[in-house]
């Protein structure tokens, strides 16, 4: 086995024969592992150092961090792309015009477009003529002159009979081209934009989703359009619907539509604020921000009410405009004089009003008044703001704040709303200018489908960028080789093979099976599995309190009375459908509805928008599943309507052409998760029955989709494991590519992949087993304990329903409910929950809280499993949940908290019990081991086949890994019984001792209880049924006699404990020493291995390696950018040294401007010849340089020609140094080089590169630290300010490291005479200054130690900078190391040796 794994991944190194476990803590942007041996030891390496370093050797022990930039997703370089193509299709529009007229402009005027084209240069760059419109200044300041704006030349071409200058024509067509609108209407007439249809279609689409009964057909365009104030309209509008509180969601829609800022976050049951304003130009970001967080067809509200604001805002524009036919260009010339006319009435009123600066608002840049506001430093919203601040008290200023108030004051040619502003508008000018001229050019007739092509045309969506084969990013079939123009493409283009292409490229896969296409989310199967799926999760309360999962008749009968007849089923609907179904069940009450809205979460929604448009007949029968499944993945796929027109007319046979017409306005976002497969096409080979049909049907255990797939008694997980199997000939970067997920969780699974192969390499052999542990990712959706805001409104709901005469009295301050004693008194009523008692609110501190399912059990302290008690004494004489004797006497009360909403189902359940049976205590063993996370699975699969490569005589995998997939609670709890204290801000060493403690606490569970390695061992291991481990009756041939025993409490982590204390106030001892019961082997030393486990967490030397990275973007406060800042800079002021890349080829930065923040790539470190001084003198000189990513592609073409084009004369050597190299100093001090300047080689940014090692007490009392605020527990307070003398020995323990490693000296000493104020401060003060408590991640005087760049931080009173490191001169005598992915392979240079013979 060793040799064929050695030579499977080409190892190297000696054999260390002593077996072994690998530990891995795998997250988006670090990889924790360490190596354990049979003793939970952690071994150390003496390790060969390569190199020129006076170091041979160096002794490692094997755990360590691998820290890396996250993964970006590809939507910044999406977005980039998409923003430099629309700037290209602009210009090719521009260049299109252009090519038509060109012959008939140089008749007249040869010049013409070299003029324009140099026309932004300054004066002495120009070759033609400084005059860059007619050449001369005579005529260029009569057009200035005659022609205020473009839209005044617009109008007077659209609308005058006589010739005109074809020049003149040119600049009006090309503005229009550039400008050209918004397609988003597929038909418009100008003059009458349709805001009473609009307004009547929102109403009637809010009607349908919202499920109420608002008139669409009352008229306000008259108010939408008049001019007055936002909220007068909305005011006006509110009026024409009596009964219509000012609150509610269709009030706020209303509001949205008039342009106003409407929270819904109440409305929708969110967690954070959802602000939203058409009006915004973060519209429709913010409108995408909400995908996934509200139901999909909420989304067709907001689109119609976007509509009826485009409508209202194009219906001012044209209002009152008339013999014209630019609507358009007039609307713009109105504009421009009355902002005309208002500015000179303002001049005249501020320079008459001498307590107003005019200076100050008409002149001075910097201030957010009209200078800054015309010149576009200051939004318009700004603007209207500080004028309305600075004019609110001054008399004679109404005029000014009315116009404001209406957002009709000194408005710009450009503004956002011209976004509302359609083609058609446009289009219509660009036909009346060709109509008016064309009998004096008549080449304008001839080409006048031409330049109207170019204005309508689009790509359509489907088609994507026009690559010719030599494009990642594009899938176009081409017919011919032709140049694509818009009057050609039809021609050029294989529609039908490229939407093809296109089906294929966007099409999600399976997170089940990768090879599979997902359903769309509005396929009608997706949507019918998500209601199936919920309703497992759904109970019935009858009038005897008795609990019931709905049947499989039940379930049928809710789905087709129910969900085909409501878009939203509510709790309401459902309980009046038991009464007419069920009347002698006597249901009185449902459970597990979502708890907020109290209605399910999925719908049926699809059905009801189809069975609208199709016959019901033809949607209900089971022959057109396929059909209508083809139909709603047309309809979410493609945009164009002309492509969707096209595809719906192969159902033509089955459809009428009415149908297919009111199919084509339908459209669809989103994707499902799961394929037809996974639900439809694989079956459990004992039952024959696919997931669907187990959902619909699962007799009386109601399983969801994750309990089917994970149920060992079904066959669903080996064939979806058989289906991934791995084809160990792929490499490991398409193995990892292929995962479902985000790039930033793939990079952290590739990167610990190749680490485990590094380890591999370093022991000789393979290791027992790989143990992972995942951060949690996408997939993950389980919600935190609800913010004390959320508790409050809670609160309020539920006493409203209280059934009691005597209610305590809510708090109105929300933030004092973050105390979960006092949150319990509330939710109890203030009750003792298993007495009845009155509790008292001034004494809770000396109340216990108690665990309902008792820790012993299970480890869960959710508000669902605690409660609030005088004595936990009181649950009665019961070692697990409370005892019949309480459940008997406090059901009443129970049930009415239940009622209220006060506790959940799960609590009442919990309460009720009487007894835990052994089922409940396999599910909670289950609970502790399964990892259902798919995205663990495919990690656990690519390392199995990678492994695990022989096969026994029947072909079966043997196991010589095991791949553990190990849960992260269970090393969280195993930290907080041994006070194994995480403090993340220290260093990087606690993602390795994640690592560390997953591999142990995994090993000794398996020793423990080998039997269990079916449920987290991946692979396909003998099934012991843990039910069957645990039943009281037994075969104890199979499971062993003590087996119960060990299992009866089924906490898996008691075993390490010496004694576990169970809810009756019992304690029992267990050994010092733990053995298998089956084996007979020694598992846990509770003396000798808990002492192992702390001295490795003490270690000092942990392996921190930052991986080193070649940038292909830069970065900016950690989100990416292009190759420099997007925003052009000006040029800049005479002196400056700014360097700035050139705007265009060969435009001088100091004279146009330029772009800052150059990105760069990575540096290199040159030894090479310079002359040097004014005599020229050869020179040999080791420096470094920066390599932009813009340079990146030239140097690496030819390193040598690229650095002599910089000046050096002769070329010695070249090392390169990726971003994050790292170098140590002569005094053990470490630095991380992030950049070089490609500008300035003297200047660079420099990271702190050591990792601060902290003794144990400090750990210990930074716990505290952190935890000091907590109310409920005060022993934290108390240990820290009982220690609070070590408090600032840490301080002087940081100094000390930071004068030895980081030398930022200024920032120490600014540390030391604060400390002259140390006794001044309350214990609270100094904690904050060391430390942030809770969960904030401000690392306090950390920040002065830590790895990495960092930032400023508050110590006592004082603002300390961060520390920053620009030059990089020093580290020419520094010892370059070059680490391997562990750092336990080094190679160092020693930099002041370069050069030497």
């Amino acid at each position: 086995m060793i040799k064929l794994f050695c030579k499977l991944l080409n190892l190297g190194g000696y054999f260390m024969n002593k077996p072994y476990s690998i530990g891995l803590d795998i997250g988006t942007n670090s990889v924790g592992w360490a190596v354990i041996t049979d003793n939970y030891k952690v071994p150390s390496k003496k390790m060969k150092v390569e190199g020129n370093s006076d170091k041979d050797y160096i002794k490692r022990n094997l755990l360590g961090t691998l820290e890396f930039d996250a993964g970006n997703t590809a939507k910044y370089t999406r977005q980039q792309r998409g923003l430099g193509r629309r700037t290209e299709r602009r210009n090719n529009r521009v260049a299109y015009l252009r090519d038509i007229f060109d012959d008939e402009v140089r008749r007249i005027d040869p010049n013409f477009f070299a003029r324009l084209d140099e026309s932004f240069k300054v004066p002495e760059d120009k070759v033609f003529s400084k005059y860059s419109l007619f050449g001369n200044k005579k005529e260029d300041m009569a057009f200035h002159s005659k022609y205020k704006t473009i839209y005044h030349l617009r109008k007077k071409l659209s609308d005058s009979d006589e010739k005109e200058d074809i020049r003149l024509i040119y600049f009006a067509l090309v503005h229009i081209i550039k400008y050209r609108g918004h397609f988003l209407f597929e038909q418009i007439d100008p003059k009458n934009v349709n805001l009473k249809e609009n307004f009547s279609i929102f109403v009637s689409g809010y009607n349908d989703v919202f499920d109420d009964n608002h008139d669409g057909t009352v008229d306000v365009d008259s108010i939408l359009t008049e001019k007055v104030s936002r909220s007068k309209k909305v005011e006006r509008v509110l009026e024409l619907y009596p009964g219509v509180k000012k609150n509610s969601l269709f009030a706020k829609f209303i509001n949205l539509v008039a342009g106003n800022k409407v929270n819904f976050q109440k409305d929708f049951g969110l967690d954070n604020e959802c602000k939203l304003q058409i009006s915004e130009d973060t519209f429709n970001e913010d409108l995408d921000a909400l995908q996934g967080l509200i139901p999909d067809e909420y989304f067709e509200v907001f689109y119609a009410a976007k509509a009826v604001y485009d409508s209202m805002l194009l219906s001012t524009i044209v209002k009152d405009i008339s013999d014209t036919n630019a609507l358009l260009s007039a609307s713009m010339i109105r504009r421009y004089e009355e902002h005309h006319e208002d500015l000179k009435k303002l001049k005249l009123f501020i320079k008459n009003n001498p307590k107003l600066n005019y200076n100050e608002f008409f002149n001075d840049e910097s201030k957010d008044y009209y200078a800054g506001y015309i010149n576009g430093k200051t939004k318009e919203a700004d603007f209207y703001s500080n004028t309305k601040t600075l004019l609110e008290n001054v008399e004679g200023a109404e005029w000014i704040l009315e116009k404001i108030e209406r957002e009709d004051f000194l408005r710009k040619q450009r503004t956002y709303d011209n976004g509302a502003i359609p083609h058609q508008f446009h289009l219509e000018e660009l036909k009346a200018i060709i109509e008016k001229q064309k009998k004096y050019y008549p080449f304008l007739e001839e080409n006048s489908k031409r330049i109207e092509s170019i204005l309508t045309f689009r790509i359509p969506y489907f088609v994507g960028p026009l690559s010719n084969g030599n494009s990642r990013f594009g899938w176009v079939v081409r017919n011919g080789n032709e140049k694509i123009r818009p009057w050609n493409w039809e021609n050029q283009v294989d529609k039908v093979a490229t939407a093809e292409q296109f089906i294929i490229r966007m099409t999600n896969r399976c997170t089940y099976f990768p090879d599979e296409k997902v359903l769309p989310k509005h396929s009608l199967l997706y949507e019918k599995f998500m209601v199936f799926n919920e309703l497992t999760k759904i109970r019935y309360v009858l009038e005897n309190n008795a609990h019931y999962a709905v049947s499989a008749e039940m379930k049928k009968n809710i789905f087709e009375k129910l969900f085909k007849k409501y878009r939203t089923v509510t709790e309401k609907q459902l309980l009046a459908f038991f009464d007419k179904e069920y009347p002698d069940f006597h249901i009185v009450k449902v459970l597990g509805l979502d708890k907020k809205n109290k209605n399910f979460n999925s719908s049926y929604g699809t059905y009801h928008d189809l069975k609208k448009i199709m016959p019901r007949d033809y949607l209900d029968d089971p022959k057109n599943e396929q059909e209508i499944e083809e139909i709603i993945s047309i309809l979410t796929l493609f945009q164009d309507r002309e492509i969707i027109r096209e595809r719906l007319s192969n159902y033509g046979d089955s459809l009428s052409k009415e149908v297919l017409r009111k199919l084509e306005r339908r459209h669809y976002k989103g994707w499902g998760r799961l394929s037809k497969k996974l639900l439809c096409g694989i079956r459990d080979k004992q039952t024959q029955k696919n997931i669907m049909e187990f959902l619909e049907d699962d007799g009386y255990t109601n399983r969801n989709l994750m309990q089917l797939i994970n149920d060992k008694n079904f066959s669903f997980a080996n064939q979806i494991a058989l289906e991934n199997s791995v084809d160990i000939d792929s490499s490991l970067e398409a193995l990892v590519k292929e995962i479902p997920g985000s790039p930033a969780i793939r990079k952290g699974i590739y990167q610990s992949i190749k680490i485990v192969e590094e380890i591999c390499r370093v022991m000789g052999d393979a290791p027992e087993s790989i143990v992972i542990e995942m951060a949690k990712g996408p997939e993950t959706t389980a919600k935190g304990e609800a913010r004390s805001s959320e508790r409050l409104e809670k609160l309020k709901k539920a006493f409203e329903d209280l059934e009691s005469t005597q209610k305590v009295e809510l708090p109105t301050n929300n933030k004092i409910l973050a105390n979960n004693r006092l949150y319990l008194y509330y939710l109890q009523n203030g009750k003792d929950m298993y007495t009845g008692e009155d509790l008292d609110i001034g004494n809770l501190s000396n109340y216990d809280i108690d665990h309902i399912i008792p820790q012993s059990f299970m480890k869960d302290d959710s508000m669902d499993n605690i409660v609030l008690t005088s004595s936990k004494n009181n649950r009665g004489k019961s070692d697990n949940v409370p005892s019949d004797e309480v459940v008997q006497r406090m059901r009443g009360l129970w049930k009415q908290l239940l009622n209220a909403g006060l506790i959940s189902e799960r609590k009442f359940y919990n309460l009720t019990k009487g007894k835990l049976t052994e089922k409940d205590k396999a599910g909670f063993i289950r609970r502790q081991l399964v990892e259902t996370r798919q995205i663990t699975k495919h990690v656990a699969r690519i390392l199995d086949a990678r492994f695990n490569v022989r096969r026994d005589d029947n072909d079966k995998v043997i196991r010589d890994v095991n791949i553990v997939l190990l849960k992260s609670n269970l090393v969280t709890q195993f930290r907080e019984a041994f006070g194994l204290y995480k403090i993340r801000e220290i260093n990087g060493f606690h993602h390795a001792h994640d690592a560390y403690l997953n591999a142990v606490v995994s090993k000794a569970i398996l020793r423990k209880y080998p039997k269990l390695s079916s449920e987290f061992v991946y692979g396909d291991y003998q099934v012991y049924d843990v039910f069957d481990l645990i039943a009281k009756s037994k075969d104890t041939q199979k499971y062993g006699k003590a087996t119960a025993k060990y299992f009866f409490y089924s906490n898996l982590l008691n075993f390490f404990k010496s004694e576990i204390k169970l809810a009756d106030g019992q304690i029992i001892k267990r050994p010092e020493v733990e053995i298998c019961n089956e084996t007979g082997e020694i598992v846990w030393n509770k003396k000798t291995d808990l002492e192992t486990v702390r001295k490795v967490l003490s270690l000092p030397q942990v392996n921190v390696v930052k991986k080193t990275e070649i940038q292909t973007h830069g970065i900016t406060k950690g989100k990416q950018k292009g190759l420099f800042n997007a925003t052009l800079s000006p040029k800049p002021a005479p002196n400056s040294k700014e360097n700035l890349i050139p705007a265009k080829r060969n435009l001088d930065p100091r004279k146009y401007g330029g772009y800052a923040g150059i990105s760069n790539s990575y540096a290199i470190l040159v030894h090479a010849v310079i002359e040097k001084g004014k005599r020229k003198t050869l020179t040999d000189v080791i420096e470094f340089q920066g390599i932009s990513i813009m340079e990146k592609e030239e140097f690496e073409k030819d390193e040598i020609a690229f650095l002599l084009n910089k000046g050096y004369k002769e070329i010695k050597s070249i090392l390169k140094l990726p971003k994050y190299s790292l170098f140590e100093l002569k005094n053990g001090s470490r630095r991380m080089l992030a950049s070089i300047l490609s500008t300035n080689n003297k200047r660079g940014e420099i990271h702190k590169g050591n990792q601060l090692w902290l003794p144990e007490k400090y750990i210990k009392l930074l716990y505290h630290a952190k935890n000091i605020k907590n109310k409920e527990n005060t022993k934290h307070r108390e240990y820290v300010e009982g220690h609070v003398n070590e408090l600032k020995e840490l301080v002087y323990f940081v100094l000390d490291f930071n004068s030895r490693f980081v030398d930022a000296k200024k920032n120490g000493e600014l540390i030391l005479n604060e400390l002259q104020n140390w006794d001044e401060n309350d214990v609270d003060k100094l904690v904050e200054s060391i430390i942030a408590p809770g969960k904030e991640s401000k690392k306090g005087i950390f920040e002065l130690t830590a790895a990495g760049s960092a930032s400023d931080f508050d110590f006592l009173d004082k603002k300390i900078p961060r520390y920053r490191d620009y030059s990089p001169s020093a580290l020419l005598e520094a010892v370059l190391i070059r680490q391997s992915i562990t750092g336990l392979y080094e190679t160092r240079i020693d930099l002041s040796k370069l050069g030497e013979e």
